[in-house]
């Protein structure tokens, strides 16, 4: 004889964990999602959107930097643009590398360089060659007194305060990055005001003030970063993606926190992983990956420091760089449009589209059948909302029943109803479900009713 109806809750608070099984993994976690963020946590809030920022530079993105304060500077296949007049965006003189760039402010001025051309240097102005005697390196970064290129294996920093000065003896000079397995940098970046050298499976910082006692030191020669657009900082904490994880840093050693997301880390494709990036809205890490079989960007997902919870925001973005200027982010995709990002509550007119799954319930009996009767869904649908709601009794595979949903949509939270009905849903040992829907949504809790039936002999 079947039990009495019993009732089980769960809001998602905890994130995406793709990293254990369905089964064993916390039942407010979910096994498969997008269009989320952290945004009013714990309660499960879709993402907010994005709006186009001027027009498209008609060719990929390559740089997505700003100039001080004054404007932000973007490069766009082989051409350099800035935005002196709003979303206008208007060519710098000359024709360039089809090549991602990398930059830094010093001194008031916005230096440029892409490991082929001349590093240039833009006053806000004119561009000009910094000097014929700076390396062509990859990456750029400054300790406010100095300027720090890395070319190759080697980490060339700028005479005292002089960022053209690149030949002064005792003053300005250069240090080879040796480690076990060789290799060329991949990264450098100040943080707590020293400088960290990345190559792909290594990582230093620069000690000392000047030419006299600057020494590389090893911080690891396990843990590197495989692509600099992929560092952020974050309050006091660096993030970057590396080979086998993504890692925070706060001094000391670096921590992995990948293990929630691990299928994406281990279907990234490795042959575009120099398109992997990251940015912040000054509290969160917003990381983009290329998986599968795709050669751009094709998922976003974020973590929030706050929380320790990962989400997974957006799918099929192809964004490639990003800039945090005058406190909002704007983000270049491979077509060369510039958007900004984690604004309204449409992606650039389009409602958001959003899903996730549930873990596998087994209610703590894994033995015994289970008759589901009702779900419940308190929250926020505004007019306009749509929701689908599908429920799998199996743990593989991606065959779902539909169960027909009649949303009560208002501007106020509110509480929908559900009844499974019990002929298309059939006994189960456990039972996982998933939502689906477009436009804003808000949803604080879920329930679901169902009966343990007497375990069979």
């Amino acid at each position: 004889m079947a039990q009495q109806k019993i009732r089980q809750e769960n809001n998602f608070s905890v994130g995406v964990n793709l990293g254990y099984s369905p089964f064993k993994i916390s039942d407010n976690e979910s096994t498969y999602e997008y269009g989320f963020d952290t945004d009013n946590y714990p309660t499960l809030t879709c993402a907010k959107g994005r709006v186009s920022y001027g027009s498209s530079g008609l060719g990929t993105t390559r740089l997505l930097t700003n100039y001080g304060e004054t404007h932000m500077v973007r490069a766009v296949s082989t051409k350099l643009q800035y935005n002196n007049t709003g979303t206008n965006w208007q060519d710098i003189a000359g024709t360039f590398a089809d090549t991602d760039w990398d930059s830094t402010n010093f001194n008031s001025k916005l230096l440029l360089t892409n490991g082929t051309d001349t590093v240039k240097v833009w006053n806000g102005l004119t561009l000009t060659d910094l000097s014929a005697n700076a390396p062509k390196g990859k990456y750029i970064t400054n300790d406010t007194i100095r300027v720090w290129i890395a070319k190759d294996d080697e980490l060339h920093y700028s005479a005292f305060e002089a960022e053209s000065d690149w030949t002064s003896g005792e003053n300005s000079g250069s240090a080879q990055y040796y480690t076990p397995n060789g290799g060329d940098i991949t990264a450098i970046r100040r943080f707590y005001d020293r400088i960290t050298v990345f190559k792909k499976d290594a990582m230093a910082e620069v000690h000392g003030r000047n030419y006299f006692n600057f020494q590389l030191v090893e911080i690891s020669n396990e843990i590197g970063c495989v692509s600099f657009k992929t560092l952020q900082e974050v309050g006091d904490t660096l993030f970057w993606l590396g080979e086998n994880d993504v890692y925070m840093y706060q001094g000391a050693k670096p921590q992995p926190i990948g293990e929630k997301i691990r299928p994406y880390l281990a279907s990234i494709n490795t042959a575009y992983i120099d398109k992997c990036c990251a940015w912040t809205d000054g509290i969160r890490y917003y990381l983009h990956l290329v998986t599968g079989t795709a050669t751009e960007p094709n998922i976003r997902l974020v973590f929030d420091p706050r929380y320790n919870v990962w989400r997974i925001p957006a799918l099929n973005e192809n964004y490639r760089y990003a800039v945090r200027f005058k406190n909002n982010t704007y983000v270049g995709d491979a077509s060369g449009q510039t958007y900004v990002v984690n604004t309204g509550t449409t992606n650039n007119g389009l409602p958001v589209t959003w899903s996730i799954t549930s873990k596998m319930y087994d209610e703590g009996y894994p033995e015994a059948e289970k008759t589901y009767l009702e779900f419940h869904m308190q929250g926020n649908l505004p007019v306009g909302t749509t929701v689908t709601l599908d429920v799998s009794v199996q743990d593989k595979g991606n065959t779902y029943i539909n169960v027909p949903v009649s949303l009560g949509s208002s501007s106020e939270t509110s509480n929908n109803n559900v009844i499974i009905p019990l002929d298309i849903v059939p006994l189960t040992n456990w039972l996982k479900y998933r939502l689906t829907g477009t436009g804003y949504v808000e949803i604080d809790q879920l329930q679901r009713y169902y009966r343990i039936h007497r375990v069979q002999r």
